[in-house]
């Protein structure tokens, strides 16, 4: 169980660190007031979109990923039509309510 956790913490720390490396070179600087802000709507969209319940239970790590690239086809879309930034989230948080509601109906049969 040990070697499970410290494992897990380590695969965790050096993708957190890739993922570092990345959003610096995207940006060209690295700013840590900036960066991230608004990255918890985009995941916890592509964790409901993805099919994994709000209140606990199984992971669907195949659905989570399918939901993360579907949010960003719906952003480049969004993007590509020059639609305004808080527009865009309005319609992520539209997006989670219908996914919310589609799980409730799927966890009542």
């Amino acid at each position: 169980m040990r070697r499970v956790l410290l494992t897990v913490y380590l695969i965790s720390g050096v993708l957190a660190a890739c993922a570092g490396v990345l959003v610096v070179g995207h940006g060209g600087y690295a700013d840590p007031a900036n960066y991230g802000l608004d990255y918890e709507l985009a995941a916890i969209t592509a964790v409901v979109v993805g099919g994994t319940p709000l209140s606990g239970g199984k992971v669907r790590v195949l659905g989570t990923a399918a939901g993360a690239l579907f949010m960003q086809l719906i952003e480049a879309t969004l993007i590509q039509h020059n639609v305004k930034s808080s527009y865009e989230q309005m319609i992520e948080a539209v997006i989670i309510v219908a996914a919310v509601y589609a799980a409730r109906g799927r966890a009542a049969r």
